[in-house]
């Protein structure tokens, strides 16, 4: 439950600090005092998203600090995520800037807006002065069903199904598409591959048969050239061989007188066997290379294919291998798409858990929903609707959804002998905000939270209706911490704690400020008398708030 809330520089509020019991407290005051804003403050702790407008007038940031004693489902919570406090304490804490940053704390580690979220659900449960506005929203009935009957995880796996189901129809209608759209694309891809049948190029082969066939087309030039090499190197008179020989007799008659010709001797004999050595290549050769006829003609018809493929789809002749690779790949993988049996059958299937998952949450939105109705029904009685009646009728939705394919509608008899009608068609302002206040009262019955939180839920309401609504609160107090914001002298008069807002002047030309404090038995008689009697307080007022407190 909440022990304390502890709030700086926050709206109206310089610097209050606070301490709960469990029970019922009332939190009451004038009109513009400001008597939300405590449940403004616990909302930002709750990870509302927040606003710099709420820091106080020439402050620099909102400090909020808030104490829970915790059950152990929050325990275990804390503990997974390494957040645990001392003494099984939970500590919340929120700042905000000027400058609109925001920072969050449990039990003093940093945390994320989303932590706080969801640690919240496990806190408490707010019931909002709107709330019988929100009721008439769309979807909200069915969104109430599912908060009663415990569905909420059951809806987010038909919502994670929709999801599913219709992103792989979304890819299927999207490849049906293509495959109008691709294919005369897949066409002209296979126009080209039956074209490059005939072909059936090689990686490298360009460049090499280039060399060859040219090789081949100079034959007779590479035999003459080949053959005056050899004659000049060995055959012919004044041969490079003979000539050398002459200098290597030359020099060698001398080469004994100084050192240095030695060297000379010895370089013009390394040329030599390189004459020698070049010479029988080239012989080798000669004798090895054989004009082929044959050969010259298979190339020249190749070489002549690759051009003119080349040209036809506008590429270079050593580029038709990669292309080939590179439209035969993609040619592939669009019949691949063409054909969508895998992908229909991907679709039905996301389909198929859809429907099977939300035709069980709908049994069990049937199930839950007598139960609701049933339970309202019972609370209606005691708010001055006696014989009246609520059902929550859950019927086939026009259209299958991300919550399942049910249609939600609270329908409400005020009293007996009338029959029930769309919450929407409730003329009277008082009838909505009682059938409001009935859900909130058999909502918080089912809440596994330790914290309730009603702030104006009573607006609307008055006499003997808003005593029973005290009563109501103060039976909710003996097994839970009732909070409630309310106006009315027959609620907070069955509280158990009572603080009072005030909104107080400081000065000239100064923001008010609000303050919260406790009140004494003697100025809760003060506080019930006020809210009884407006300006003027008698003593019959004051007797009159007495006998409500005795009651």
């Amino acid at each position: 439950m909440l022990c304390s809330l502890n709030i700086r520089d926050f709206v109206i509020v310089d610097k209050l600090d606070l301490e709960f019991s469990d029970g019922f407290t009332a939190l009451t005051g004038e009109t513009g005092a400001g008597k939300s804003i405590l449940i403004d403050a616990l909302q930002l702790l709750f990870g509302a998203r927040s606003d710099p407008e709420v820091i106080r007038s020439g402050a620099q940031k909102s400090d909020l600090t808030a104490s829970f004693t915790i059950n152990d489902k929050i325990k275990t919570w804390l503990e997974e995520r390494e957040l645990s406090g001392l003494n099984g304490e939970l500590v919340l804490r929120r700042t905000l800037d000027i400058k609109g940053r925001s920072r969050s704390w449990i039990n003093g580690t940093t945390c994320s807006l989303s932590q706080l979220k969801e640690l919240s659900h496990m806190l408490v449960v707010v019931h909002g002065q709107h709330a019988h506005q929100s009721l008439l929203r769309k979807g909200s009935q069915l969104e109430m069903l599912d908060a009663y009957s415990g569905l909420r995880p059951q809806v987010d796996a038909v919502r994670s199904a929709w999801t599913q189901w219709r992103e792989a129809q979304k890819t299927l209608e999207e490849a049906r598409e293509r495959q109008a759209f691709n294919q005369a694309e897949l066409e002209r891809m296979k126009w080209f591959l039956e074209d490059m049948k005939e072909l059936s190029p090689v990686k490298g082969e360009w460049a090499r048969i280039n060399e060859e066939h040219t090789r081949l087309s100079r034959y007779n030039d590479i035999i003459d050239s080949c053959q005056k090499a050899r004659e000049a190197l060995t055959e012919a008179d004044y041969s490079a061989l003979e000539l050398v020989d002459s200098a290597i007799s030359a020099i060698g008659d001398v080469s004994d007188v100084d050192a240095k010709l030695e060297k000379i001797y010895t370089q013009l004999n390394d040329a030599r066997e390189i004459i020698d050595s070049a010479s029988d290549d080239v012989e080798h050769y000669l004798d090895r290379t054989d004009f082929d006829e044959g050969r010259f003609e298979e190339l020249d018809q190749r070489i002549n294919l690759y051009l003119e493929l080349a040209r036809k789809y506008h590429v270079e002749p050593e580029e038709l291998y990669a292309e080939m690779q590179k439209v035969s790949e993609k040619a592939a993988e669009m019949e691949g798409l063409s054909d969508l049996t895998a992908l229909f059958n991907k679709a039905h299937k996301a389909k198929t858990q859809y429907d099977k998952l939300a035709g069980e949450l709908s049994k069990e939105r049937k199930k839950g929903a007598l139960k609701m109705q049933k339970s309202i029904t019972d609370v209606m009685q005691t708010l001055a609707m006696a014989g009246g009646s609520f059902e929550v009728a859950v019927t086939p939705a026009e259209a299958p959804s991300s919550v399942g394919i049910d249609h939600c509608e609270f329908l409400v008899a005020g009293h007996a002998g009338v029959p029930r009608r769309s919450l929407s068609k409730v003329a009277s302002g008082g009838e909505l905000a009682r059938i409001s206040l009935a859900i909130a009262v058999t909502d918080t019955m089912t809440a596994t939270v330790d914290t309730l939180i009603f702030d104006e839920v009573d607006s609307g309401i008055g006499g003997a209706v808003a005593e029973t609504v005290g009563r109501l609160l103060a039976q909710l107090g003996e097994h839970q911490q009732v909070l409630c914001v309310t106006h009315l002298p027959q609620v907070a008069s069955c509280a158990s704690q009572h603080f009072k807002i005030e909104k107080k002047s400081t000065g000239e030309g100064e923001a008010p400020v609000s303050n919260v404090y406790p009140l004494t038995d003697d100025q809760r008689v003060q506080e019930i008398a006020r809210m009884l009697g407006g300006l003027t307080i008698t003593q019959k007022t004051l007797d009159h708030a007495r006998e409500m407190l005795r009651r």
